[in-house]
This record gives structure tokens, sequence and C-alpha cells, in this order.
């Protein structure tokens, strides 16, 4: 690449103006170019392996709408559902908004804000506590004898509709359909076995055991419409898919390996990141992003990000800015997981291989307490980028899986 490109953290995403160099030609990262709302209203005309939403359910049925707040345009896309579904006549059906725990205390309100006027007033809005025992229903017993419990509204539910995000996931190789229901709307011993480090020695496509469990469960549940959203690398999704979770799944892996798959010939000396997926989940959506980099990185390499991120403050993350040896952290990580602690541990572990600078909004202090080398500005990153001729650069690394040498 004979020069890098203009960065400006404060004009919004990077990702639009990254261009990935040396990248296997048979990754296409276009995206689509059309609003979430219009793909998504395509995607519910014409779902796949399931006749259109509206045609399955009858005047009165109450409808729960559960959602993984990480979904890009959730906004967008929930109020497209909603419209949708509201086009059932003779009274309609009965609107819950199902939303995960929000371990921030504040009941996803910038969500609910966001939604229009209306739909706030005609939903009901509810926020699952896994330590409520009065939320918590039985649903059955696994294969592997595992008692499973759910949010009763899912349970009691006339019709389910999940909304997602599809991509990869160390945990589960593809994160999505029934994942936004299992473990999220579980209990808290549930909840707190899931926090897994993930196995991302192992490709998308290899077996898991958490990815078994969580059809399973699907299956269990007789969950049968979900919408998901592939993102994409400009401001639109590269696809809104809507049907029954197994056909949107399969498909979804398809295009996800045309999009995110991430392909490089040999280790390079630099990786050049942006994440925009912003403050609410950054610090989750870096931990990942730097986990795949450490894949291309050559020993004692870089890793420059683009990002927006909060004040860290979860318990690991408070640990790590004390800590004097970061790597003695990861034994207790491990053993006992914190909220953040996955996010945690795969910073240390890429410290441990490249030297990763970041541009944020950080203070510079808290950037160097976390293990990382602050960016003063632009300029600056555009000096550390033109420094190095062997680089690749990932626009949405959050959401890439990266591989060195092997074809997909």
């Amino acid at each position: 690449m004979s020069s890098s490109p203009e960065f400006n953290l404060s004009s919004g995403p990077v990702s639009a103006l990254l261009v990935a160099p040396n990248v296997d030609a048979d990754n296409d990262r276009r995206p689509i170019g059309m609003p979430a709302p219009d793909l998504c209203r395509r995607a519910l005309s014409t779902p796949r392996g399931f006749p259109e939403l509206v045609r399955c359910v009858v005047p009165g049925d109450n409808v729960i709408i559960a959602v993984d707040p990480e979904t890009p345009f959730l906004a967008d896309v929930l109020t497209a559902v909603c419209e949708h579904l509201q086009t059932v006549p003779d009274g309609g059906v009965s609107l819950t908004l199902l939303l995960p725990e929000d371990e921030s205390g504040n009941s996803w309100q910038w969500l609910t804000d966001s939604l229009p006027l209306h739909l706030q007033q005609q939903m009901t809005i509810v926020s699952h506590l896994p330590s409520d025992q009065n939320q918590l229903s039985y649903l059955a017993s696994s294969a592997a004898g595992e008692r499973i419990y759910l949010n009763r509204l899912l349970t009691d539910a006339d019709m389910i509709v999940s909304i997602g995000l599809l991509a990869f996931d160390g945990q589960l190789g593809v994160r999505g359909t029934t994942s936004v229901l299992f473990p999220a709307f579980s209990d808290e011993a549930t909840l707190r076995a899931a926090r897994s480090h993930g196995h991302s020695e192992l490709t998308p496509e290899q077996q898991r055991p958490f990815r078994d469990l969580v059809d399973e469960i699907g299956w269990l549940l007789g969950t049968q419409f979900t919408v998901q959203v592939i993102p994409g690398v400009g401001a639109a999704p590269t696809e809104i898919i809507a049907g029954l979770p197994d056909d949107v799944l399969q498909h979804g892996r398809e295009v996800l390996n045309r999009v995110f798959r991430i392909l490089v010939r040999e280790e390079v000396d630099a990786v050049v990141l942006s994440i925009p997926g912003g403050a609410a989940f950054g610090w989750r959506q870096l931990g990942h992003a730097l986990e795949q980099a450490s894949h291309l990185i050559n020993q004692g390499g870089r890793i420059i990000v683009v990002a927006d991120l909060p004040v860290p403050e979860g318990p690991a993350a408070t640990m790590l800015r004390r800590c004097q040896e970061p790597e003695d952290l990861l034994k207790p990580l491990r053993r006992e997981p914190t909220s953040d602690a996955v996010e945690i541990a795969q910073l240390i572990e890429t410290l441990r291989r490249a030297r990763v600078y970041l541009l944020s909004t950080l203070p510079p202090d808290v950037v160097e307490e976390m293990g990382m080398i602050p960016i003063a500005d632009s300029a600056e990153l555009q000096r550390l980028v033109a420094a190095v001729e062997n680089r690749i650069v990932i626009p949405n690394a959050n959401y890439a899986w990266c591989d060195v040498g092997v074809r997909v």
C-alpha cells in the first residue's frame, strides 16, 4: 500500500476508511449498502425455511421479542419487527421486549430511549434478572443431564422472536440465533459457568460442546423464528436474515466466511484494527479483535488499534490496572472468571506476543495501566502505520476470524 489512509476518531467509525492489504482475494467485504430498516423488512417478507411471521401468529398471541443488545442497528431492526407484527388484524398481538441483565445497572436505557415513542408505549419492556427465582422457569434437562432454567416469559410465550448478531465467536464458533436466548436469559450459576475463554485454536466449523448445548436448548424451547444481523464494514449491515434458526445460521455462516474470514499467506509485523462497536461493548469487542490479530502477528510485532472504549471498571480490569505482573492474573481469571475475565485475559495473552498501541478517548495513564501504549492523535497514528511496511489493516476487527496459510 503506497500510502496510509487518514484516521480521525472524532469523525465516526474509521472502518470505512480502512482498506486491508494482503488479504486473500476470495474475501468479499463490499457492504450491500441498503439501510437496515429496508433490509429487515425484506428479510421479514421472505424468511428462510418458515412462513412470513404475521402468518404464524393470531390475534391475542403473546409474542416475546428477545434481543442481544450488542446487535448492530438494533433499534432499526426492532422497530421493523414490531411494525411487522402490528399488522396482525383484530386487535393484534401482545408484544413484550425481553432484555438480558444490564450489568451497568441502567436497564438498557440507551436502547429503550432510541425506540420510537409509540413503541415504548405499546410494548412491555422487561429486563432479565438471573438472581430472581420468580423470573425463572424449568425448561428441561439437556442430553447431558444439565437442568435448564430460562426466563419464564420464554417458556410461557405463544411465539418467540429472537433478534441478534451473527458473528464469529471464540466460544461458540459462530454466535447468533439461539445463543441470543441462552445463556443470557438463564440463572446466575449458568451465566457464571458460561464465562469461558473459548477455543481460539479451533476453526469456526469445528464442533464445540457449548454451541451444541445452545442449539439443543433452542430445540427444547421450540424456537421457530429469528432475525439476525450480519454487520457490514460501512454504514449499513452486510445482510439481515430472518426465518427458521437452523436455516438462518447455515446461510449466515456462508456470508461470514465470505465477508469476515481473514486469510493471510504469512505472519506480518503489524496489524491495524478498527473497532467501531461503541463504548457499551468496547472491551469485549477489543478482546476478540486482539485475540484474532495475535494469530497474524510476528512475535514482538505491533497491533495498532483505533477504538471507542469506556474507562474499564470491571473486576478483572481493576486488578490488571493495579497489577505489576499481568501474567499472574491469568490463572485466577480462568479459575474464578469475573464478568470481564474473558476480554482481560485476551488482552494479557496478546501482550505476551505483541506491543499494543491504542488511539481512543481514554486518558493516557489508563491506557498504560492496561498494558497498552497510548497514541496521542491521528498524526501519531499515521506515523506508526507508515513505519511498518509488512502490515495488514482490518476494519471492524471485532467481527473477524483470522488464519495464516489456511484456505477457507
